[in-house]
Parts: C-alpha cells; sequence; structure tokens
C-alpha cells in the first residue's frame, strides 16, 4: 500500500509504515500476538504500540492458566507507562494476580484503566501513598476485576466513601489506612453490604465513629481477624455495642491499639460476644485497668494469648 504525496508539481512515494495503520486496526493484530514476550517486544516499538497493547483485554486473549504473576512499582518507577508495560509483560499464561504500588503522584486513571481491563485476574491490590488514584480508577478495577480478594489502602487521600461501598464482592481481605476521606458511611456499607466471604478487616486512623463499630458487630459473623488501630473518634459506646451484638462469632485474634474507647466494660463485653477469642493485643489503651483485665480473662473462656503494651493502668 503506498499513499502518494503532490507538492509543487513533484510527486513523491512514501513507503508503506504500519504506524498509518489506525488503532482498530493495531488492536486486531496484537490481540492475536501468542506469549508475553511477543507482546513485551511490541510494546517497546512505539509509545502508541504500547498505548494500544495495554488496552487489550485478556479475556480477547487465548491463554492457559498456569500461576499468577506479582509485580511491585514504587517511587519514580510507578507510573501510567509503567503500569501499561506491566499489563502487556504479565498477559500469559496465568496473568497479573498481584500488584503493589508505593509512594508515586504519576499513577493516574489512564494506567489503572489498563490494569482494569487487561488483568482481570488481579486477586491482591495494595496502594500506599498514591494521592494521584481516586475513585474512578479504584471503581473500574471493582467493575473489571472480580477475582480481587485482598485490598489494602493505606494513605490514599484521593479515595472517598464512593469508592469505598464499590468494592469487589468477593473480597475476603481489606486494609483501610489513614484515609481522611473514608468515612462512616464508607466503612459502615461496605462491611454490611458485603457477602459473607470477608474474614480480616483492619481499620487505623480513621474518621469513623461508634456507628461503624456497631455495623461490625451486627453484620460480620465471617470475620476471623479484626484490627482496630488509631479509631480517636470511636467511644466506649461503639465498642461495647460491637461486642454485645454478639456477631464476631468466629473471631479468633484481635488487635486494638490506640482507641480510647476501649475501657474496662467495653473489653468484657468484647470477652463475651466473641466466643472464638483466642488471641488479643492491646496496646496504648490507656482506661484499660486490673478490673477490666480480670473481667476480661474470665470471660474470654478460649483465650490462648494475650500481649499488652503500654497500658499503664494495669499493675
Amino acid at each position: 500500500m503506498y499513499s502518494v504525496l503532490r507538492l509543487t508539481g513533484i510527486r513523491k512515494i512514501q513507503k508503506p509504515s504500519i504506524e498509518l495503520l489506525p488503532d482498530e486496526i493495531l488492536y486486531e493484530i496484537f490481540r492475536r500476538l501468542s506469549g508475553g514476550q511477543a507482546r513485551s517486544a511490541a510494546a517497546c516499538v512505539s509509545n502508541p504500540w504500547l498505548t494500544v497493547l495495554s488496552n487489550v483485554r485478556t479475556s480477547e486473549m487465548v491463554q492457559e492458566n498456569d500461576g499468577f504473576l506479582t509485580r511491585c512499582l514504587e517511587g519514580k518507577k510507578a507510573t501510567d507507562r509503567r503500569l501499561q508495560s506491566v499489563v502487556v509483560g504479565t498477559s500469559a499464561p496465568g496473568g497479573l494476580g498481584k500488584l503493589s504500588v508505593r509512594g508515586s503522584n504519576k499513577v493516574t486513571k489512564l494506567g489503572f484503566t489498563a490494569i482494569a481491563h487487561g488483568c482481570p485476574s488481579l486477586k491482591v491490590l495494595s496502594l500506599w501513598n498514591v494521592p494521584s488514584i481516586g475513585d474512578e480508577s479504584l471503581i473500574e478495577i471493582s467493575k473489571e476485576c472480580h477475582l480481587l480478594e485482598k485490598l489494602d489502602l493505606s494513605h490514599c487521600n484521593s479515595i472517598s466513601n464512593k469508592a469505598i461501598v464499590r468494592c469487589c464482592l468477593n473480597l475476603q481481605s481489606i486494609t483501610i489506612n489513614n484515609c481522611p476521606n473514608v468515612g462512616d458511611q464508607g466503612v459502615a456499607t461496605l462491611l454490611s453490604s458485603l457477602s459473607s466471604v470477608l474474614k480480616k478487616v483492619k481499620l487505623q486512623s480513621l474518621n469513623i465513629t461508634d456507628f461503624s463499630l456497631a455495623v461490625i458487630g451486627h453484620y460480620r459473623k465471617s470475620i476471623t481477624n479484626l484490627a482496630l488501630i488509631g479509631l480517636q473518634t470511636a467511644s466506649q459506646k461503639g465498642f461495647w455495642a460491637m461486642g454485645s451484638a454478639k456477631g464476631l462469632q468466629s473471631l479468633t485474634p484481635l488487635t486494638v491499639v490506640s482507641c480510647y474507647g476501649i475501657t474496662d466494660l467495653s473489653l468484657e463485653a468484647i470477652a463475651k460476644g466473641c466466643g472464638l477469642l483466642k488471641q488479643t493485643f492491646v496496646k496504648k489503651c490507656c482506661f484499660v485497668s486490673d478490673k477490666g483485665l480480670i473481667s476480661f480473662t474470665e470471660a474470654a473462656e478460649l483465650l490462648e494469648c494475650l500481649q499488652l503494651e503500654e497500658c499503664n493502668r494495669i499493675s
């Protein structure tokens, strides 16, 4: 195929180039490439090729499932282009199973849309200090990555309640740490709407109140591992309600750190309401005294391990 240019009466023949093909044609070509090595080689040709390749859905490629791949991007290495390259490079059998992005402000919705479209096998997603990732990116992941089992969000200032409530229904583990725009609405809706597969929950440095703790106690019978850290806006009433609801019947390890709402009364209620509790770690809870500790150990009949740190009222 040749294209003819007419310049001031001079006829010039331009050599054929695959770059002249529209993206739609390139898409059809690239989705027929076999193996991650071939796709990675094609992605190195040019940025336009990389962009087209990263948007090829894995479901449209023929592949076998023989194991999942892991990728971790940190700092300057975490960019949209790197994420697009990850999509292309992990489209081999098994696909991307675990992705971690840490300490980057260069990752945007563009990169995460590529991950969502090209990595339906994603099971574990960890985001730490990624301020440029907001609700739209996380919602896109929830729409496409239905196998997601573990989600860790730490210091993600642009993620709000809107995204949290749209998380995948197959989550088994969720961590939300220091996300200032996530509050009671997001946490309570998430925990009350997810199916019974959710087993591990860690909530740290969030502006949640007694309402969220009450929801945990009422709806989360499936939780086996619970960590509550730095919840300064939750009071004794919330922790008491969490235990008194007697819904945490599967809970075995419990971690509570720097929570002013943990008092003698609430600690005893938790012990009575969590019949399978075996391991408890309490740190920097200044309102727990000898009286509460005695009541707790008497009520927690299956307790095997108790660790206390910096609880100054305990003698």
